[in-house]
C-alpha cells in the first residue's frame, strides 16, 4: 500500500510527473542534509517516502519556472 495515498499527493500537486521530480529532488536534499526535515514525525524510513509525506503535508511544492 502506498503511503501517502496518491489522492493526497494529487490534491496538492496535480501532475504525477511533478510529484515524482519534486520528491526525487527533495529526497536528495534529505539525504545530503538530514537536519532539513520539515515534519516532526515520519512514517517512512527512506528519503523518498519522507519527501512524499512532506508533499502530502503541504510543506514542499514544485518550483515554478518562468
Amino acid at each position: 500500500m502506498l503511503y501517502p495515498p496518491l489522492n493526497d499527493l494529487t490534491s496538492k500537486v496535480t501532475s504525477k510527473y511533478l510529484i515524482a521530480t519534486t520528491a526525487a529532488k527533495r529526497a536528495r536534499e534529505l539525504d545530503e542534509h538530514p537536519s532539513s526535515a520539515l515534519l516532526n514525525r515520519y512514517s517512512s524510513k527512506k528519503a523518498v517516502g519522507k519527501a512524499l509525506e512532506e508533499i502530502a503535508g503541504g510543506e514542499v511544492y514544485p518550483e515554478k519556472t518562468k
